[in-house]
């Protein structure tokens, strides 16, 4: 390939890839993807990676977003492996993933998200404020912080909610993608590990925010709390020392023993300690401890450390 033709790609790939992932939800997902469009942003390309929906998803995009970079998987791939596949098809420098049941707050987040990396080279991961439609106050369980205060400016934080932020492209080429044998739950939170122990920041901005209205369709009643406790245990065995994966297992799986009881879901308690422990072999041929300084910066910044 000619440097002509090198600077002609390099011109014509967008800044932002906005990646979105949906299964089965294709109303919310169109009020998704009308939030987007609607962005002050020109400069981006937008991709959804449908899981194996059965709704007519694909339809309603190429009839109503013929623009949108659409890829079917006829095989549910999870949260990590989706937003994976994604990640793999984009070609921006940024990469911005919000879920099919959120929208953007404003028409500036992206403007923001670009201006924010651009302004700190050491800024690895933005976690956006996720807020409630019904009054507009940040979700209590998406605050990453360990004590849940609410701070009304920029901060800088542990781990975020997968319900919408944005990584640099290049972090995912040094440190890895998201662990996609975790499949629903705590990708997020292995993924800022590694990316903490790598040196960079993840900020939470106040001034980019995104509304999640969570609807459950499409998903399980009580499976969150089979992969809750499997996921919690993996990550813990894959990142942490071991007296801080020893903390980390049983705080969060007393608290998945009391949601099953509570919601009569038991039965989901039992199947993710039992396969839990028969991934105990291949999640530790994986591990790769975070150093006593990332320790020491979880603990400053209100991080999920229970030791």
């Amino acid at each position: 390939m000619s440097n002509i033709e090198k600077e002609d790609i390099k011109k014509s790939s967008p800044m932002v890839s906005v990646i979105l992932l949906t299964m089965n939800r294709k109303k919310m997902l169109e009020s998704c993807l009308r939030s987007v469009q609607k962005q002050a942003y020109p400069n981006m390309e937008i991709i959804v990676v449908d899981n194996a929906s059965s709704d007519g998803t694909g339809d309603m995009l190429r009839s109503i977003f013929p623009d949108v970079r659409y890829f079917y998987s006829s095989d549910n791939l999870g949260v990590p492996g989706g937003r994976n596949y994604g990640m793999r098809m984009s070609t921006g420098k940024f990469c911005v993933f919000i879920d099919d049941d959120a929208v953007f707050a404003d028409d500036k987040a992206l403007s923001r998200v670009v201006s924010y990396f651009r302004s700190d080279s050491s800024l690895g991961c933005l976690a956006f404020r996720i807020v409630k439609p019904s009054d507009g106050l940040e979700e209590y369980k998406s605050i990453p912080r360990r004590d849940k205060k609410i701070i009304n400016e920029d901060y800088e934080c542990s781990y975020f909610c997968g319900a919408g932020f944005a990584v640099k492209h290049e972090i995912f080429l040094e440190i890895g993608m998201f662990w996609d044998h975790l499949f629903f739950i705590g990708e997020e939170q292995d993924f800022s590990y590694r990316l903490m122990d790598k040196g960079y920041k993840i900020l939470h901005p106040f001034s980019i925010s995104v509304m999640h209205y969570e609807t459950p369709q499409a998903r399980i009643p009580g499976k969150w709390i089979y992969f809750g406790i499997r996921s919690r245990f993996w990550i813990s065995l894959r990142n942490l020392p071991w007296l801080y994966a020893v903390s980390y297992t049983f705080l969060w799986w007393g608290y998945y023993f009391i949601l099953s009881l509570r919601h009569r879901h038991f039965i989901y308690f039992v199947q993710g300690i039992k396969d839990a422990l028969a991934g105990v072999h291949r999640t530790i041929r994986s591990r790769s401890c975070i150093s006593r300084e990332t320790m020491n910066k979880l603990k400053k910044l209100s991080g999920r450390v229970y030791y």
